[in-house]
């Protein structure tokens, strides 16, 4: 009885270690991926990359761009600092007067527009409110510096400020294509050079060449 005992007891601890070896193998095989699940999920991680790189539009590209350039304009008159500054692209006169240290005790600040953008070139003359015969001469350079699109001296058309009707005395062009030239700079922003005009619909070089003496950057 004990030798029947002792034989079933082995062959019971033979067949339990042998299911834990047969359970452990399998807990602890590799998961394998078939190939249409790798393909399928190298698939979808091109795909969402390509929905990544849709994002990028041109005016992502252009604003970019934007951050990096750079004008030189000058500021006069009642500043701490009044000098010649590098400003970054965009900028506008308030950015300019704190660059500049600010605005003296006998600023008028009231004749300053402090939320216009400032362009390339431009020369910034911050009045004495002590002086009003001064500011009055001081106002109409600023004015005829900012806002005009005619140049007295040359009688040319800032292609950057120009309206539909100064435009359309351009040669070879009308409405449409003054239209053209508005709507391209609303969307790209302004000219950096005569020549940029051609990339407006409707101008090519032959066309330029009819007003290029005519018109102008600023």
């Amino acid at each position: 009885m004990d030798k029947k005992e002792k034989i079933i007891g082995s062959i019971v601890m033979i067949v339990g270690c042998t299911i834990f070896l047969i359970v452990g193998y399998i807990l602890s095989k590799p998961k394998n991926f078939n190939d249409e699940e790798i393909f399928f999920k190298s698939n979808k991680q091109k795909n969402e990359v390509i929905v990544d790189k849709s994002n990028y539009n041109k005016e992502d590209i252009k604003n970019n761009n934007d951050k990096f350039k750079k004008i030189v304009v000058e500021i006069k008159g009642e500043v701490k600092n009044p000098n010649v500054y590098i400003m970054n692209y965009g900028s506008r006169i308030n950015d300019l007067v704190k660059k500049a240290g600010g605005f003296t005790d006998n600023a008028d600040k009231m004749s300053v527009n402090c939320s216009m953008k400032l362009k390339d070139e431009d020369c910034i003359i911050i009045n004495d409110k002590n002086n009003l015969q001064g500011n009055v001469l001081n106002n109409i350079k600023n004015n005829n510096k900012t806002n005009s699109t005619m140049s007295s001296k040359e009688d040319k058309i800032n292609i950057n400020t120009a309206t539909k009707e100064e435009l359309m005395k351009l040669p070879g062009v009308g409405e449409s294509t003054a239209n053209n030239i508005i709507d391209y700079r609303e969307k790209n922003g302004e000219f950096n050079r005569v020549e940029d005009i051609t990339k407006v619909n409707r101008i090519g070089n032959k066309t330029l060449e009819k007003f290029k003496d005519k018109i102008e950057v600023r």
